[in-house]
């Protein structure tokens, strides 16, 4: 991919962000709800901690996205796919708690950041392959570019 296609696929995948960060500010604001509702009986302050939690989340999820929809160079192309691999086991982890735990929207939310790293992923091999130099991948060290 050149420069132009990064582009272009950066905002795809920060507008696919956008989405995943609406569906914590629903959650966010459900456990806000419940937990409200349920501080009289105990339940309520560990639903608000999560909140809290996921309101923290989602403000640094925010601040990667706004980083992303800049990104045009295959340096930081390779940033953006290391950061949803090293997201995938997460996601599984805080997936199979939501699950056992009875969180099913937040199930819905991990499982959407999920499908969206390994969409990425999926698409690595075009992001960093050299343009018109078909077979050689340039891998370089997204550490450089931080």
């Amino acid at each position: 991919m050149n420069e132009t296609e990064i582009r272009k696929f950066m905002k795809k995948i920060t507008t696919l962000m956008y989405v995943s960060f609406a569906l914590w500010v629903f959650i966010v604001v459900l456990q806000l709800f419940i937990g409200l509702a349920t501080l009289v009986v105990g339940y309520g302050i560990a639903t608000l901690c999560l909140m809290v939690y996921n309101l923290i989340g989602c403000i640094r999820y925010m601040k990667i996205i706004n980083t992303f929809k800049h990104y045009s160079t295959k340096p930081e192309a390779a940033a953006a796919v290391s950061y949803f691999e090293n997201s995938i086991g997460v996601c599984w982890l805080f997936m199979f708690i939501n699950l056992v735990l009875g969180g099913i929207i937040g199930f819905v939310g991990n499982l959407y950041d999920l499908i969206l790293a390994y969409y990425v992923r999926s698409k690595k091999m075009d992001l960093l392959m050299p343009s018109g130099v078909p077979g050689e991948i340039e891998v370089p060290n997204p550490r450089d570019y931080e």
